[in-house]
């Protein structure tokens, strides 16, 4: 007979520390990251325990965020993956945000949001390095991307990106992927 003899404690204090410690240095709204069920410590219990400090939520797809919003948490979420678009209806009903990185995504959330008759928010995806999705860093893109903001009922809330080596000693390709970022955040914002 096999027995499992896995054991997790989970410090909500320490989780809170750690937190309002990630806070404090940012002195901006913060966005926790609770995918993969809040990577193993139950996200819908850590989303409780931090509704009332974060701005958002960010979850990896559709399922995790339906699943805070089915427990009654209210914040904003940002799928950071990406959204099958035949989830538009529900999530623009419930007011999910997708990651949005091509247009042909951005025309059928704009025709869905149209149709319900509200606005949709939804955040832009940027590569800056990790080469996994988003829009390149470039003139074109951004102009692609001022296309994509102009569309009806859209409202383009946000950028982000991933950062896949900041928690490495040598930062230097995590300070390139920043200068990446910073630049295209800048050709957004001359559009």
């Amino acid at each position: 007979m096999l027995y499992d003899n896995t054991y997790v404690n989970i410090d909500l204090d320490a989780i809170l520390a750690n937190f309002e410690a990630v806070r404090s240095k940012t002195k901006a709204p913060v966005m926790a990251i609770i995918k993969a069920d809040a990577y193993g410590h139950g996200a819908v219990q850590i989303a409780r325990l931090l509704e009332d400090r974060v701005a958002f939520f960010g979850v990896s797809g559709v399922g995790e965020a339906l699943e805070l919003r089915q427990s009654g948490l209210e914040k904003p979420i940002l799928i950071l993956g990406h959204t099958p678009t035949a989830a538009y209806p529900q999530i623009v009903a419930l007011g999910i945000r997708p990651a949005i990185f091509c247009l042909e995504d951005a025309e059928l959330l704009s025709k869905e949001a149209v149709r319900q008759q509200t606005t949709a928010k939804f955040h832009l995806a940027v590569d800056t390095g990790m080469s996994r999705l988003g829009f390149q860093a470039t003139e074109e893109a951004a102009e692609l991307c001022a296309k994509i903001a102009a569309l009806p009922g859209l409202e383009a809330e946000g950028l982000f990106s991933h950062f896949a080596t900041a928690d490495c000693a040598d930062l230097s390709r995590a300070k390139a992927q920043a200068d990446r970022f910073d630049a295209f955040d800048a050709m957004l914002k001359a559009r």
